[in-house]
């Protein structure tokens, strides 16, 4: 009785698996592994400062010479205007 008992027990857990298995194949991300990432991606630019990268849209820019400079924050900005490059 006990074997039996034993036996039903891991059947339904066995079930229990493979329905939450097939229950998880349906469920949908919105994306594939073999589609690329639908949110656009930003144009990084280097601090000429610190040499780190960074989005464009957050850097701070400062036209010198008709070129421009990107910085991560107003200190590398102030350290490259102080420098006089």
């Amino acid at each position: 009785m006990l074997l039996r008992l034993i036996f039903l027990l891991l059947l339904f857990y066995l079930v229990f698996l493979v329905v939450r298995f097939f229950q998880s194949l349906g469920k949908s991300t919105g994306r594939s592994r073999h589609q690329p990432d639908s949110l656009p991606r930003k144009a990084m630019v280097k601090d000429e400062v610190c040499d780190i990268y960074i989005p464009e849209d957050e850097a701070l820019k400062e036209n010198r010479n008709g070129r421009v400079y990107y910085f991560c924050s107003e200190d590398c900005r102030k350290k490259f205007l102080n420098s006089g490059k």
